[in-house]
């Protein structure tokens, strides 16, 4: 049985992969500051690692077979002061470093690294008109774009010991228990829906469950490296995205409300400005090529209900 170290496995994203590597036989090695902290199961183990300390279970990297590197501080837990920005950098840059310097030391027979980056990568498209970026585009200028080229660099140096490094920048990952979908659902109960800001700015997606799916087939894809695009295929317009929602659940009888773009500035500051104004329409055109088949390429009603909207 192969064995696969997941770096930030007790997230959202680490338990749905960590129960698709376990169906798929896989042996699941949970790196956490806190190990003590949950019980061990059948083929899943926790482990201390602590980045800031440089602390790496040695025994776990020699017998480990690939590494899904997905450590990093919540973008939407806090807002992005000054200390929490260091803490988002931080965290993301010091489990790539010491990923890639405990492959270097210690033997091993790891085959893959798997890593997670973000589409904030290539920042603001605000003029909705250009096509959509693709992997080979220029970094950003905006907080996020600076924050994913430190991600994704501070893992790179994996690429020279030999080893087969795919890197996935996710897009908005839509999820039941998380994220853009559970904030909506608090609205939607009550019949409402939110248009934040213009409504106009695209939102690339990708469903929690194909996501899972797509680092397990990265893992299992031996000829797959370099960047890749985690969305969906159908980017919309965050107006028609929260549209399809409400009438999915509510059919015609819910209230439209806008939220003015000045008052998500004021209460989310910058997180506001990046995470829920910019447009950033991205291509999956890359990982189509791979041959990967999305469960979920559409926000249609088979997606909808697989989310519990309705």
């Amino acid at each position: 049985m192969e064995k696969v170290i997941i770096t930030g496995g007790t997230g959202a994203i680490g338990l749905h992969l960590t129960q698709l590597l376990v169906t798929n036989f896989y042996e699941v090695i949970i790196f956490t500051r806190n190990p003590k902290a949950y019980s061990p199961q059948s083929n899943i183990r926790y482990v201390h690692w602590d980045p800031r300390q440089q602390i790496i279970d040695t025994n776990s990297v020699q017998e480990a077979d690939y590494i899904i590197n997905l450590a990093g501080a919540n973008l939407n837990a806090s807002r992005w002061t000054k200390t929490y920005q260091q803490e988002i950098i931080s965290s993301r840059v010091e489990s790539g470093q010491l990923i890639a310097q405990a492959l270097k030391q210690i033997p091993n027979q790891v085959k893959a690294v798997i890593s997670a980056s973000a589409i904030g990568w290539y920042g603001a498209d605000d003029s909705y008109q250009r096509k959509p970026f693709e992997e080979g585009d220029p970094q950003g200028g905006d907080f996020l774009s600076w924050v994913c080229n430190l991600w994704e660099g501070s893992i790179k140096p994996i690429e020279a010991l030999d080893k087969r490094l795919v890197i996935l920048r996710f897009g908005v990952v839509i999820s039941k228990e998380q994220g853009l979908l559970k904030e909506m659902n608090r609205l939607l109960q009550f019949r409402i829906n939110p248009i934040l800001g213009s409504g106009k700015q695209m939102l690339s997606w990708i469903h929690m469950e194909d996501l899972a799916r797509m680092m397990l087939f990265s893992l299992q894809q031996s000829a797959m490296a370099g960047v890749y695009n985690a969305c969906a295929s159908e980017p919309l317009p965050l107006r028609e995205f929260t549209r399809r929602i409400a009438r999915h659940k509510y059919g015609l009888f819910y209230l439209p409300l806008p939220v003015p773009s000045l008052l998500i500035k004021l209460l989310l500051g910058k997180k506001g400005q990046e995470m829920v104004l910019n447009s950033t329409w991205v291509s999956n055109r890359k990982i189509l090529n791979e041959k990967f088949p999305f469960k979920y390429p559409v926000l249609d009603n088979n997606c909808l209900d697989n989310l519990h909207i309705g």
